[in-house]
């Protein structure tokens, strides 16, 4: 009888042994994929601080405009509430397309882009940028 006691318990630890071992690779598995996962998570984070900060510094946004204003001079500039307000009247095609470009490249928020074409050569551009 203790023979078989004792078979019956090396069965059970083998099994028992086997059990944990299979758990402990499921679980091993497990933490590499959601350390792959963090990662991940980690670099996504610090790229979106780094737009965040690009989107919120005022230094930034005003050299932009200031660069926009060398292109061409608006014929408006004011503020409403928290929304600056430029236009640009009597646009030639080379002076749109540069204030384009340099609009779409921006790192600052357009609330409102309007380009209206008043004749064959010229245009008007009216860009609201929140502050």
């Amino acid at each position: 009888m203790t023979q078989k006691r004792f078979i019956l318990f090396v069965v059970l630890s083998l099994v028992l042994l086997l059990f944990v071992y299979i758990k402990k690779e499921g679980a091993k598995k497990e933490y590499l994929v959601q350390k792959v996962e963090l990662l991940a998570f980690e670099k996504e984070a610090k790229e979106l601080a780094v737009l965040k900060n690009k989107y919120k510094d005022k230094k930034t946004t005003a050299r932009l405009i200031s660069s926009l204003k060398r292109i061409k001079a608006p014929s408006k500039d004011f503020t409403k509430q928290d929304i600056r307000v430029l236009e640009f009247e009597k646009l030639d095609i080379r002076a749109l397309n540069q204030l384009i470009k340099k609009i779409q490249n921006a790192t600052f928020v357009i609330t409102k882009l309007e380009i209206i074409r008043e004749s064959d050569t010229d245009a008007k551009l009216r860009v609201e940028i929140k502050k």
